[in-house]
């Protein structure tokens, strides 16, 4: 799994979450699904379609970092709109 630990993920904003229900994305963005709870990161540098779909498969699979079940979302980085952090 692609996973760059020093990412600290943050949730969509409500104004980027009705944005991307509106079929609105940056399609250059590299987006991270990541446990709601704790913040531990299944993955990371995803398009959008495919971390939405990352999500549907974990499903029900619990957090390693809490034991969280269905606790996975979208996000990006902290501190930033498109996705990309520097290392």
């Amino acid at each position: 799994m692609a996973v760059n630990n020093n990412i600290v993920p943050r949730p969509l904003t409500a104004e980027e979450l009705a944005a991307r229900e509106e079929g609105v994305y940056d399609s250059f963005a590299n987006y991270l699904v990541f446990c709601s709870k704790c913040g531990h990161l299944a993955k990371t540098n995803m398009y959008v379609m495919r971390a939405e779909a990352y999500i549907d498969e974990l499903g029900d699979r619990p957090c390693p970092g809490c034991g969280a079940q269905r606790g996975w979302i979208l996000g990006y980085p902290a501190n930033s709109k498109t996705g990309f952090v520097r290392f």
